[in-house]
């Protein structure tokens, strides 16, 4: 289904719409843009919040349910599972990994750490208990080509944005998108299949709902 290739893209996607229609924005108001450039952004934060809602819109709608006719349910959650962390390690690679403030690096450390790890075992479980399930579809931004986009994404959001502000975009951004994450390991603690993978969800659920009371505390504290 199309829905589930969607979902390949993910936060990623919503990372590039975000960028795109801060870079409409910027283009509108070059003058302005000018004028202010030493007092710090000219991408405002409700310019900013009204960005975000688009983006997390698009995610949340490209995530789906599991619904697949004819798919097991573990193997639905790993094929949405994997893309998902693979759109939070690279937003937050391009986002907060050189951020100023130690806690949000430390957040990072721990998104790329963990769900780097969470990754690699469910392609694992992928291939032991679906070896006929097909290809997962590659993440988009994989490769030279990707490692490009990437670093032209992150150079426009640095050039438009203080730190604070990307780090505040990411923020609100991941906040949504680890919700979803808790809500699709809810989910499976009722009707995954695999034990092991019961106990993954539970890992999921507990350490996302932990970032996310840390990073509701760190929008707080953002200046």
């Amino acid at each position: 289904m199309l829905r589930a290739r969607y979902l390949v893209v993910g936060l990623a996607l919503g990372v590039l719409l975000v960028v795109a229609g801060a870079i409409g924005f910027v283009a509108g108001q070059n003058t302005v843009a000018t004028d202010e450039r030493d007092t710090g952004s000219s991408v405002s934060e409700d310019d900013t919040d009204s960005m975000m809602n688009g983006g997390d819109m698009m995610s949340s709608q490209m995530m789906g349910s599991f619904d697949e006719e004819g798919k097991p349910f573990d193997l639905q959650f790993i094929d949405k599972m994997i893309p998902h962390h693979q759109g939070a390690l690279m937003s937050s690679e391009h986002m907060i990994s050189n951020s100023k403030r130690p806690e949000i690096r430390q957040l990072y450390d721990n998104i790329q750490k963990s769900q780097s790890e969470q990754i690699e075992q469910m392609q694992e479980w992928r291939k032991e208990w679906y070896p006929d399930g097909g290809q997962l579809p590659a993440m988009m931004g994989d490769g030279q080509t990707g490692s490009m986009m990437g670093s032209m994404m992150e150079g426009s959001m640095q050039g438009m944005m203080g730190g604070n502000a990307l780090d505040t975009m990411f923020l609100k951004m991941m906040i949504p998108h680890h919700q979803m994450a808790v809500d699709m390991s809810e989910d499976a603690l009722s009707k995954a299949e695999h034990p092991e993978l019961r106990n993954l969800a539970q890992e999921i659920r507990d350490e996302q709902s932990s970032e996310i009371e840390l990073m509701q505390q760190y929008l707080k504290t953002a200046s």
